[in-house]
């Protein structure tokens, strides 16, 4: 098991990029959920950009911080990056073009 982390990185245009490495599930599940709200109270971000390239697994828990956190940002989180898993099951659930990937 790879320990999960997440940093948050502001952008000069009003975005914020959150970094994460590691497996994502439902123990990490807490740190990502964290991470994506406090980026969003402290920098109000026009948009948050996630890489998830870092991240070697992911269950349907990580899904659900997803689209729990698509909504948070009015719709405008977008995946910058996935691992070859994270892509697949993405693609399986019908969730790449919502977070703004192509097959």
């Amino acid at each position: 098991m790879t320990a999960f982390a997440a940093m948050v990185s502001p952008a000069a245009d009003g975005s914020v990029t959150v970094t994460a490495t590691g497996e994502l599930d439902m123990t990490s599940a807490p740190t990502l959920i964290e991470s994506l709200r406090d980026a969003i109270r402290a920098y109000a971000p026009t948009r948050v950009d996630l890489d998830l390239t870092g991240v070697p697994f992911m269950d349907s828990t990580g899904i659900q911080v997803l689209v729990a956190a698509q909504a948070d940002v009015d719709g405008d989180l977008r995946i910058t990056g996935t691992s070859p898993a994270v892509h697949r099951l993405l693609q399986l659930t019908g969730l790449l073009e919502t977070f703004g990937l192509t097959v």
